[in-house]
């Protein structure tokens, strides 16, 4: 295979980047001119999942990049949103790399499923880079000891080192690690293995949607559509219109969403939000509910970190 002409693309959170995904790109960068790195959940608030924005990892990832010599024209980065569905997340790649690469098939780097009918059925024509492993620190260990307040590996690149000190003494770290502490106490709560399930109204009218702010530690200040996470082993009892069942669409455990379409009960707090509002700020979202929104809508909305 030859690189000539060609990029490679490199999907993934980087919550944070670390060496082993500095290795990556310098690996895909031996075999190809250019490489495109699609910066995930660039849709999704801030959360213990998720803290950094897109452009924050941009930033780290650069500066790591330009420690270790690469050249900034060498690589591009670009926000890649979250879909909970993974058809509709693969043509969401495909099109970011038409976008920044043009109509040139690219190779993919760095990409964890392995099950070939899948990876040619969501890029067909694409070639797979198989870059050597790099040892690295696990993003979620690396983000616990960061949360938790424990001393940073040495895997951690002194420029991602600098930018996780300096994110320390913001507010939104102080939030973060509120988070962090009312999610390990909820998951500690449950029964291994819990499956839970939440009921969920969405309202819209008149050009409004019904929001409500949460109050609790986990995703203060964030709207979300009104509703209630339902006790370990309990079952809706309404027939949902909707029903949302993604592995990772939850932080505390895997949740199925019974979403209503109609009037919010009265006995629940929500208020009228402007849809046009609401559709544009993503980032404001506990969750997935705005992407929840947007399958109500039959949209496909595009979230830009």
């Amino acid at each position: 295979m030859t690189g000539e002409g060609r990029a490679a693309v490199y999907v993934g959170r980087f919550q944070p980047p670390h060496r082993a995904h500095v290795g990556t790109v310098l690996g895909a960068l031996d075999a190809f001119p250019r490489v495109l790195v699609l910066l995930g959940s660039a849709n999704l608030a801030r959360s213990v999942r998720n803290p950094f924005t897109a452009g924050e990892r941009a930033a780290m990832f650069r500066a790591a990049l330009r420690e270790a010599g690469v050249r900034r024209s060498r690589v591009l980065f670009r926000p890649l949103a979250d879909r909970f569905d993974a058809e509709a997340w693969a043509a969401d790649v495909r099109e970011a790399a038409r976008e920044a690469l043009g109509p040139t098939p690219p190779a993919l780097v760095g990409f964890e499923k392995d099950a070939s009918t899948a990876y040619l059925r969501w890029f067909p024509g694409w070639d797979r880079l198989l870059t050597p492993s790099v040892p690295g620190l696990n993003a979620t260990d690396l983000r616990a000891a960061f949360l938790t307040g424990r001393p940073l590996p040495d895997d951690v690149p002194e420029a991602v080192r600098a930018f996780l000190t300096r994110f320390a003494l913001t507010p939104a770290f102080s939030r973060l690690q509120a988070e962090w502490q009312a999610v390990e106490a909820a998951r500690a709560a449950l029964p291994p293995g819990t499956h839970l399930h939440e009921e969920r109204w969405l309202h819209v009218r008149a050009e409004q949607v019904w929001l409500h702010t949460r109050t609790d530690p986990i995703g203060r200040g964030l709207w979300e559509l009104p509703g209630r996470v339902l006790s370990p082993g309990e079952l809706s009892t309404l027939p949902a219109d909707v029903v949302i069942d993604h592995p990772a669409r939850a932080l505390v455990a895997p949740t199925t969403a019974h979403l209503y379409l109609r009037p919010v009960p009265d006995t629940l707090p929500a208020r009228p939000i402007p849809l046009a509002r609401a559709l544009i700020q993503p980032r404001r979202f506990h969750e997935d509910h705005h992407v929840l929104i947007g399958r109500w809508l039959g949209g496909h909305l595009r979230g830009d970190g």
